[in-house]
C-alpha cells in the first residue's frame, strides 16, 4: 500500500518545480522582449538620425543650387545689360557718323550751286536726310522692341523656374516634416504619425 505522505511530497515537489520553471521562462521571455524593444528603438533612432542627416545634406544642396542659380541670373543680367549698352553705343555712333556725313555732303554740295539750284538741292538733300534718319530710327525702334521682348521672355522664364524650385522646396519641406513625425511616432510606439505632444 503506497504511503500517502510520500504522494504529497511528490506533488508538492512537482508543483514547486513547475512554478520555478515558469518563473525562469517568464524572466527569459521578458528579457527577450526588452532586448527586442531596445534593438527596435535603437534601429529607429539610427534611421531617424540618418534621415535627418540626409535631409540636412539635401537642404544644403538645394540652398547651394539656389545660390548658384542666383549667381548665374545676376551674371546673365550683367551680360545682357552690357550687350544692350554696347548695342546702343554702336547705334549712337552710327547715327552721329551719318549726321556728320550728311553735313559734309550738304556743305560740299551747296558750295558750287547757283541760288535756285541750291535751294532745290537743299530741299532734296533734307528730304533724303529725313528719309535716312527715319529708316535708322525705325531700325533702332525695332531693335529696342526685339531686345525688350527677349528680356521679358528671359525674365518670365527665370521667374517660372524660381517659382517651380520654391514649390518643390516647399513640398520637400512638408514631406521631411511628415517623415520625421512618422519616424518619431514609430520610435515612441504610437504608429499613427501624429506629432509629439
Amino acid at each position: 500500500m503506497p504511503d500517502p505522505d510520500r504522494q504529497d511530497v511528490t506533488l508538492t515537489t512537482l508543483h514547486e518545480d513547475l512554478e520555478g520553471g515558469f518563473t525562469r521562462l517568464g524572466i527569459r521571455v521578458e528579457t527577450g522582449f526588452s532586448d527586442l524593444k531596445q534593438e527596435v528603438q535603437t534601429g529607429f533612432a539610427d534611421l531617424k538620425q540618418e534621415v535627418q542627416t540626409g535631409f540636412a545634406d539635401l537642404k544644403q544642396e538645394v540652398q547651394t543650387g539656389f545660390a548658384d542659380l542666383k549667381q548665374e541670373v545676376q551674371t546673365g543680367f550683367a551680360d545682357l545689360k552690357q550687350e544692350v549698352q554696347t548695342g546702343f553705343a554702336d547705334l549712337k555712333q552710327e547715327v552721329q557718323t551719318g549726321f556728320a556725313d550728311m553735313k559734309t555732303t550738304l556743305v560740299t554740295g551747296f558750295r558750287g550751286l547757283p541760288t535756285r539750284e541750291s535751294s532745290e538741292e537743299m530741299v532734296r538733300l533734307l528730304r533724303e536726310s529725313n528719309r535716312i534718319n527715319d529708316q535708322r530710327f525705325t531700325q533702332l525702334d525695332l531693335r529696342m522692341r526685339e531686345q525688350h521682348l527677349e528680356l521679358q521672355q528671359a525674365l518670365r522664364g527665370i521667374a517660372d523656374g524660381i517659382r517651380v524650385l520654391l514649390e518643390g522646396q516647399r513640398a520637400l519641406h512638408e514631406d521631411i516634416r511628415a517623415l520625421i513625425a512618422r519616424i518619431d511616432a514609430l520610435i515612441k510606439g504610437r504608429g499613427d504619425g501624429a506629432p509629439s505632444p
